[in-house]
């Protein structure tokens, strides 16, 4: 059978991982979607937490309201509301903020390798609206890639948990050293079904201790892909979620998708 329809797996992976990664890929719509797959939208209703109040969130920058991520290419585009031009771009690492009236970077919007600003002490700086459209248009193209790009990453092992009584199956796995993710090892946690419900990570760009349960709630099916309509992440301890620390929680609709023919 054609590779084109079937996900290869890097040499680490054992069987029966192999088979919870197949099952859920099946769950988000399989492989063939995967192939068709060029790009994900979504409206911005609510950000909330903890992270967006200390980062500065209304105060030293505002959120574009739409995104559109398009997750082989790693890039993110922010769009203003109503069809408005693009605000912000993220490309594989580099951000550019847009001058509304012309699309183009504006004077000092461009940042190459805009991670390494993050670097010792500087991450614990408040963001202006280039960082806050870094970090979450590295995480959205991240985000849509999954549980696609599974296979092709290092198996570190199995994972399992509860919670509010259902027991989910998960891998931890590796990325490069060059992946634009929150951090290199990550844990992901599926239900029976294959539906992924959570991801578990350090925020690097915020600090060693941005440990989170990052839960994705309120699907919606849209031409056969799973979307979470609504994204909860929990301080964690070990493995252990904090209920009651909140540091983000966001809340979109007008998702889409968008696919070749």
């Amino acid at each position: 059978m054609s590779t084109a329809f079937q996900p290869v797996f890097h040499a680490s992976w054992p069987p029966p991982a192999q088979d919870l990664i197949r099952r859920a890929i099946d769950r988000h719509g399989g492989w063939s979607l995967w192939n068709r797959l060029e790009a994900v939208s979504a409206h911005l209703v609510s950000l909330r937490g903890f992270l967006p109040w200390m980062k500065g969130y209304g105060r030293s920058f505002q959120m574009a309201p739409s995104l559109t991520t398009f997750p082989k290419e790693t890039r993110t585009e922010f769009h203003g509301a109503n069809g408005e031009p693009r605000v912000a771009t993220f490309d594989r690492g580099d951000m550019r903020l847009h001058a509304p009236e012309a699309g183009r970077p504006r004077a000092g919007g461009q940042s190459l390798a805009h991670r390494r600003t993050f670097a010792g002490p500087r991450k614990m700086r408040r963001w202006n609206a280039m960082d806050a459209h870094y970090f979450f248009g590295y995480a959205f193209a991240s985000y849509a890639a999954v549980p696609f790009v599974l296979p092709g990453l290092r198996y570190l092992g199995r994972v399992d948990g509860r919670w509010q009584g259902e027991r989910w199956e998960g891998v931890r796995v590796e990325f490069p050293s060059d992946a634009q993710v929150h951090c290199r090892r990550q844990s992901y946690f599926f239900d029976p079904s294959g539906l992924l419900r959570r991801n578990d990570y350090v925020a690097d760009v915020v600090s060693a201790w941005a440990t989170g349960a990052h839960f994705w709630r309120d699907y919606t099916t849209v031409q056969g892909l799973p979307l979470p309509a609504r994204r909860t992440v929990l301080w964690r301890m070990g493995r252990r979620p904090v209920g009651f620390m909140t540091a983000l929680d966001a809340t979109f609709d007008g998702l889409d998708v968008r696919l070749r023919p």
